[in-house]
């Protein structure tokens, strides 16, 4: 479809490959878990097969990965659960996108950005593992002539950085 470059270690061949780290998943993970063990000592006395199911739960909601990858011609955004399943898996085109958004998430110190579609759900890059991913994003906005804002906070971000 296009040619691709890949960033992370040991890859070659043509696309553009980043691991995303959600900001709010481990909140949710944290809270499910505290959640989950208080109901089930309720109802089963703190149990040991409680405390495993438990275990597993959290195993489970800790192997979720992220990972967006950037293409020639289009943009790729998957999910992962335990030893790389994929689960969740869109392919977006520039004709599908209606505005690239980057800002600033972590009072000033991290960047994001989103990816407003013209149908169904924005995809949220909250922190991207290699920070050159955003210099590639907009780079492929720029070739296939996408719309993009930057916030002020992510401008200074951006000043800053150089």
């Amino acid at each position: 479809m296009g040619e691709s470059i890949e960033l992370r270690c040991g890859g070659g061949g043509g696309k553009i490959i980043y691991d995303v780290r959600p900001q709010i998943l481990p909140v949710i993970k944290i809270f499910l878990i505290v959640t989950v063990w208080n109901v089930l000592r309720e109802f089963d006395g703190g149990s040991l097969s409680a405390f495993l199911l438990l275990a597993l739960l959290a195993a489970a909601l800790s192997s979720y990965r992220f990972q967006f990858n950037i293409n020639g011609d289009y943009l790729v955004y998957q999910v992962f659960i335990l030893f790389n399943v994929p689960i969740w898996k869109k392919e977006i085109y520039p004709d599908q996108i209606k505005q690239l958004k980057f800002n600033e998430v972590w009072y000033g110190f991290k960047r994001a950005a989103v990816i407003k579609l013209n149908k169904g759900m924005n995809i949220r890059l909250s922190i991207l593992e290699q920070r050159e991913g955003y210099d590639h994003l907009l780079e492929f906005a720029r070739k296939h002539n996408l719309e993009v804002y930057k916030t002020k906070d992510y401008l200074w971000l951006e000043e800053r950085n150089r």
